[in-house]
């Protein structure tokens, strides 16, 4: 038997295992079949370029996928925190080696996962998905790989709208924070695409507290845009900052409607103290935004 052979044996038994062990409730053993799991497609990575490895290494990676979503529907916490970092580690290792498809078939099935996570209400291990999908977010900021911060950002939202849903207060802050990092992150590396995703995907979360009547919420949108505008003024990224004043506004005429005053107040300060001297025509940001938009589709279509 050649060592390719070898290998492919062991990943194979090194699956069956992990969902052995999930199906038996066994939290050590799955976090340990996660870790070989892990290994195995880091060192495909790192191998040549060629179709056989690169099927391989998705192959791994819905495998891992599928285990996680096992560890969910049974809520073993640190077999499901196992899932987030072996799924990050290979969505990071991925984008060091500028392995595009395989960063993104990982951070495809963290994003998935951490949806999942909560869904079941299990806030530490979605918090968790947050932490390592925003960090994911600038990693791929850093590899100038921006499809990857964008499919970043787009689950971050999601999964600041489904924890908003089923009470998940952690997740939601830290999504939030995360969210505006990666914004303010692309704008001083001047890649613009993402800021104004940043700032698009947070106008969605503020309108949906609004409708859902959390004035507190709100506010905390409302700074978030604000250290997102000042650094986005600072860096003279004038699509993303005129953007992020449309969302301000939006949230201040929505919240108004809403009989939020505090909220109000809070939206009108911040547009008040951002400067948007210079900031390019209507028409021609119309049209940036629309394929922003147009990007975050095709992002998630891939996906």
């Amino acid at each position: 038997m050649s060592s390719v052979d070898e290998r492919e044996l062991a990943e194979v038994r090194m699956i069956e295992e992990g969902l052995r062990k999930a199906y038996d409730g066994d939290a050590k053993g799955v976090v340990d079949a996660f870790s070989s799991l892990r290994d195995f497609a880091v060192q495909l990575i790192h191998l040549d370029l060629t179709a056989e490895n690169e099927l391989d290494a998705k192959a791994l990676i819905i495998a891992m996928g599928d285990i996680g979503k096992l560890t969910a529907e049974k809520r073993m916490e640190i077999a499901s925190i196992a899932a987030v970092h072996s799924l990050g580690e290979v969505a990071v290792e991925a984008a060091d080696r500028k392995r595009e498809s395989l960063a993104l078939k990982a951070l495809s099935g963290l994003g998935g996962l951490a949806l999942e996570f909560a869904e079941k209400g299990m806030d530490a291990v979605a918090k968790n998905a947050a932490e390592t999908l925003g960090n994911l977010g600038k990693k791929s900021l850093e590899a100038k790989m921006e499809v990857l911060a964008s499919l970043s950002e787009t689950y971050l939202m999601q999964l600041a709208r489904k924890a908003m849903d089923e009470n998940l207060p952690e997740t939601w802050a830290t999504a939030v924070n995360f969210l505006v990092g990666i914004g303010v992150s692309s704008a001083g590396q001047e890649m613009e695409n993402s800021s104004v995703g940043s700032a698009i995907l947070l106008e969605e979360l503020g309108i949906a507290a609004v409708r859902k009547r959390n004035e507190p919420q709100v506010k905390v949108i409302i700074e978030a845009l604000e250290k997102l505008g000042k650094e986005l003024s600072r860096q003279e990224s004038k699509n993303a900052l005129v953007q992020t004043v449309w969302t301000l506004e939006t949230l201040r005429v929505l919240a108004l409607e809403y009989g939020m005053e505090t909220a109000v107040a809070a939206g009108k300060l911040t547009l008040e103290a951002l400067n948007t001297t210079g900031i390019p025509d209507e028409e021609q940001n119309l049209e940036r935004i629309q394929e922003i938009k147009e990007l975050h589709r095709r992002i998630l279509k891939r996906s």
